[in-house]
């Protein structure tokens, strides 16, 4: 028998062999620990318009036992929820978020008033309906809501994740569905322009318009699929927790009325999907919504209240699953994407536009490339854009591409025709339609063409062309033509008074300038031709005054108001100087005409140049919520006079809104009820929210002023008057009691009542 090396082994091997052996055994269910994957959570969020805020709680509850989903689905609410949560934000976080942001603007399209371009306001937020105008066809929207605030939340609230197009590099990765209504399938947004994506998903049919892409017109994604489970196993996900705040689906004893049934039917595609990803869910989260509806947006703590109750109920799972995970070893920190103060754009691109340049949008703009644009300047650009009124909506991206970021504006016109109309009732003007016509670029490029119309017993026509000669559209020459038919309640004319008939035919030639976005400043000349009615039988047996002027004038007005009905917020200032001349004057006795000029040694006018000087206020302030406070004054200074009647002349005074050009409103009196040379009085007013929309007005002001006819120096005058407001889908509705008290006119004094309903002209 061969031997080997039979030498005998050392005394100290045994205890080093022993110590080995044991140290393998212990690393060997470490080694295979680390082979075996840590299992994923996945996170599904359902749609459920505002409801979707209980998603907030559930959420919570999870982290406060320590478990972090590893990927995020989201359905139409649920997308704006799990994109933010995705992003890094906290639950507390989004809520508040949710608390401050105004769904008022946003579920109407609705920008504040002093974010519109001082010549657009008067079309904005002042009509019932706005229509575009194509190929001689008018056409209905698709839907209420353009998305135009929605939007611009969107971009502002993602704004960190600007710079990102995969989704998957999210701190959480991230999916969220839409549906294409041309194909009638799901559309699964995991890359692309986040801000894009939501809003694709939360497109409730026939509520917002649809995203329309080259290929496909998007909607909510709820039609189809309202919580992605599928989608959430696919992204990797090994344990599903679900949040469902949706319909699901009524019962037999509910479909006895017509609109249960066709809600039932509205749902039949995603109610049958609902059981279906229902089934794949591990953990289902059902919170009880009773009394909250689609649109309970000003609910953020109670529905997030609602969703962490219901989820405290799976407290125990909740721990033993995060235990479970941990025995896995920690998960990756989550860290949330750095607030990104602004961007460099190497690049500026327009898309979207067929109708305005992308020179004209691009100046407007005014951001070159290279320029730093952090997200204040680029909202702010672009709801300058939007209140230049050449868009139905208007939206920024910023689009990495390698080393180099672009800026890309993008747009969906307006037709350069549109149409807008409402209806407007008071006891002045008596009923009529306000309908106006806007036209851009028939002339030539930066051309606007306004006509505007109060179409009724009293009517009123303007007709206007705007030309802007400069790219940033600071600069504009307007031709306007204007004739109105209008009731004057008291005119003196010679020793009778009395209401009369005005008819008037201004031709105006005018130079703005825009200051800034709310500050305007204007040089015009104009030709008016004034007709004077009276309805009275009078001693003088005068039928008609005719009177042809020429007037010149400088105007410097600024407008910050947060909204043109019912402000709470803001300021109206302005200063106006004229110079008019009266070139011929006419008197029809019976049927007898009698036509003077300056020359004429008989005539019974005055030919002196007539000077005016006029300086007004009104500032808005709110001291609680629910009460806004406002006090304002007019200013008026005014020379020369013509010896048969002052209402060409002179202004007007009375009135809860201005009835003519030359109107000063006065609480406690009639429109157009005082005729004065020179005032100077304060109103102030107190506005009490008392509902949503339904305001207790009240108002008063004082007067000192001096009539044409006398020389006795000021007098005073003065009202004061309580009403309620109401802003209805048809426009804002006033109606009220006043009185008013002026010593020289005891007929002035009797109580009042005024009521106004509708946009006005």
């Amino acid at each position: 028998m061969l031997k080997g090396n039979s030498s005998k082994e050392p005394a100290w091997m045994l205890p080093v062999v022993i110590i080995i052996a044991l140290t393998l055994m212990t690393l060997e269910p470490l080694s295979a620990q680390e082979t075996t994957s840590r299992p994923r959570l996945g996170l599904a969020l359902s749609g459920g318009g505002a409801k979707g805020l209980a998603h907030l709680g559930v959420i919570k509850a999870m982290e406060e036992a320590g478990l972090k989903p590893d990927y995020i689905t989201g359905v139409s609410m649920g997308s704006i929820v799990g994109g933010m949560y995705a992003m890094g934000y906290t639950p507390d976080s989004i809520a508040s978020m949710f608390r401050e942001y105004d769904w008022g603007p946003a579920m109407s399209d609705r920008i504040s008033e002093n974010k519109i371009i001082f010549l657009e306001k008067k079309h904005f937020h002042n009509s019932l309906i706005a229509l575009p105008i194509t190929r001689n066809a008018i056409h209905i929207p698709s839907g209420l809501i353009s998305g135009q605030q929605i939007e611009s939340g969107l971009n502002h609230y993602f704004w960190p994740a600007a710079g990102i197009t995969d989704f998957s590099r999210l701190p959480i990765p991230f999916l969220c569905l839409a549906t294409d209504v041309v194909t009638t399938k799901k559309v699964i947004f995991r890359n692309g322009c986040l801000p894009d994506a939501i809003r694709a998903s939360i497109s409730i049919p026939s509520i917002f318009s649809p995203v329309r892409t080259d290929t496909a017109v998007l909607v909510d994604g709820g039609v189809v699929r309202n919580y992605a489970v599928t989608e959430l196993r696919e992204m990797g996900a090994d344990i599903v927790i679900g949040s469902y705040v949706s319909f699901k689906g009524y019962t037999e004893k509910d479909l006895e009325s017509a609109y249960g049934i066709l809600k039932q039917i509205g749902f039949l595609t995603s109610l049958a999907d609902y059981e279906e990803q229902k089934r794949q869910t591990d953990i289902m989260i059902e919170p009880d919504l009773a009394g909250f509806n689609t649109m309970s947006f000003n609910e953020v703590d109670s529905l997030m209240a609602k969703g962490y109750r219901e989820a405290l109920k799976f407290k125990d799972k909740f721990r033993k699953l995060a235990d479970s995970l941990d025995s896995f070893g920690p998960r990756e920190p989550v860290l949330p994407l750095p607030d990104v103060k602004y961007y460099r754009f190497d690049s500026i691109r327009v898309t979207g536009n067929k109708l305005i340049t992308e020179e004209q949008i691009i100046g407007v703009l005014d951001v070159a490339p290279g320029e730093n644009a952090d997200r204040e300047l680029l909202e702010e650009r672009i709801e300058l854009l939007y209140g230049k009124n050449w868009f139905e909506k208007v939206k920024y991206r910023i689009i990495p591409t390698g080393n180099k970021m672009i800026l890309e504006i993008d747009c969906i016109e307006r037709p350069k025709a549109m149409l807008y109309g409402s209806a407007h009732y008071d006891p002045w003007l008596s009923a009529g339609a306000v309908v106006s016509i806007s036209v851009r670029d028939l002339l030539t490029t930066g051309s606007v063409i306004n006509l505007d119309s109060y179409i009724g017993q009293y009517y009123r026509f303007r007709l206007s062309a705007i030309q802007f000669v400069d790219k940033s559209q600071k600069f504009g020459v307007e031709a306007s033509l204007f004739t109105d038919n209008t009731r004057l309640p008291l005119i003196a004319l010679k020793t009778e008074t009395g209401p009369m008939l005005s008819q008037n035919l201004v031709t105006s030639l005018s130079l703005s300038k825009r200051l800034s976005l709310n500050h305007l400043m204007t040089l015009s000349t104009s030709l008016e031709n004034q007709h004077l009615i009276p309805d009275f039988v009078a001693s003088s047996h005068i039928t008609r005054l005719s009177y042809d002027y020429l007037r010149f004038m400088y105007t410097y007005q600024a407008n910050t108001l947060n909204q043109k009905h019912f402000p709470d917020q803001g300021i109206t200032y302005g200063v106006s100087l004229s110079s008019s001349k009266l070139l011929r004057g006419a008197v029809r006795i019976s049927s007898r005409r009698f036509a003077y000029g300056p020359d004429d040694q008989d005539s019974p006018f005055s030919f002196n140049r007539t000077y005016m000087t006029r300086a007004w206020f009104n500032t808005f302030v709110s001291p609680s919520e629910k009460v806004t406070l406002s006090m304002g004054g007019d200013f008026l200074f005014s020379t020369g006079t013509d010896s048969i009647t002052k209402g060409s002349d002179f202004w007007l005074l009375g009135g809860t809104e201005p009835l003519t050009d030359h109107s000063i409103t006065a609480i406690g009196f009639h429109p157009n009820q005082v005729l004065v040379r020179n005032t100077g009085g304060v109103r102030f007013s107190t506005d009490i929210e008392i509902a949503t929309d339904l305001h207790l007005i009240l108002e008063g002001n004082i007067f000192a002023l001096t009539e044409p006819d006398r020389k006795d120096g000021f007098t005073i005058m003065g009202g004061y008057g309580i009403g309620a407001g109401y802003m209805t889908v048809a426009g804002p509705l006033k109606i009220g009691i006043m009185h008013g008290f002026y010593d020289r006119q005891l007929l002035y004094r009797n109580i009042k009542g005024y009521i106004s309903m509708g946009f006005s002209f």
